[in-house]
């Protein structure tokens, strides 16, 4: 199953596996990293982001048919 890492930072930058992305560009890059295979995404993003934009992301992801799971950091 293939794994892909989105991040999303506080100053709202996105990366798909470490390569820089865009809101716009977001779909793309995961479909091609996901390359029609059956994967996970797997979200880290800052607290300080906006739940909207953790909601579309997994809307994307979830349209690949990929399952989304958020990473989590301990207090």
């Amino acid at each position: 199953m293939q794994r892909v890492s989105v991040t999303i930072t506080d100053d709202l930058r996105y990366f798909v596996n470490d390569k820089r992305s865009s809101i716009s560009q977001l779909e793309q890059d995961l479909r091609a990293e996901l390359n029609g295979s059956e994967g996970v995404v797997v979200l880290h993003i800052d607290k300080s982001v906006p739940v909207e934009r953790l909601v579309h992301v997994a809307g994307i992801a979830t349209s690949l048919n990929a399952k989304v799971t958020i990473a989590t950091k301990p207090e």
